[in-house]
């Protein structure tokens, strides 16, 4: 089973171990089993790659907090990046998630996403634990935080690496001497060339 973002490279984290299981935290719990459910419904519905990246583009959009991840990979410039480079930069990286995660969970063969009750906190953010199995077998982390009334995922730890700190690296020369905008641009390339 492949991860649920894009994986350019092996950024393995090296932070402090998960804090202590915290008290009940259904909100974030209850997040990620909506999403979880709507993902096993993708891969049942037998849709063709375009209409399935477009349905994971709609849960990302959704489910992910897509404007603070694109901050946190864009670096300190994203702040003073024309509204427009910004738009793009998030709708850019909504799509190459989608992407991966179309091309990562085509089918269906009898999986099971299991979330562990005792949800996690580091510091003000929730991580939730997801066990895959059936044709596989997987452990992801989800890591949320609070944006609005609701909960929202900001990102995910699989074999400790942070999908969040891989995109950071991946894109941190382009985002230093481009922006915003040029990191649109090269992630749409990237789609591009991979036939997406």
């Amino acid at each position: 089973m492949k991860s649920w973002m894009p994986l350019a490279a092996a950024v393995v984290l090296a932070g402090p171990a998960l804090a202590a299981p915290a008290a009940a935290e259904t909100g974030a719990a209850a997040h990620i089993a909506a999403y979880d459910d709507k993902v096993v419904a993708i891969m049942k519905s037998g849709l063709p790659m375009p209409a399935r990246v477009a349905r994971f583009q709609a849960l990302v959009a959704q489910s992910y907090d897509m404007p603070a991840i694109a901050a946190l990979v864009i670096g300190p410039g994203w702040a003073s990046a024309p509204a427009a480079d910004r738009a793009a930069a998030i709708a850019a990286l909504t799509r190459h998630s989608a992407i991966s995660l179309a091309r990562n969970f085509k089918s269906w063969s009898g999986e099971r996403f299991t979330i562990d009750p005792a949800v996690q906190q580091r510091g003000p953010d929730s991580i939730v634990k997801v066990t895959i199995s059936g044709s596989g077998s997987d452990i992801l982390y989800f890591r949320l935080h609070r944006a609005g009334t609701g909960w929202s995922i900001v990102d995910v730890i699989s074999g400790g690496v942070s999908q969040l700190a891989v995109q950071r690296s991946d894109l941190a020369s382009t985002a230093a001497t481009g922006g915003a905008g040029a990191v649109a641009k090269r992630l749409a390339q990237v789609d591009a060339k991979a036939g997406s």
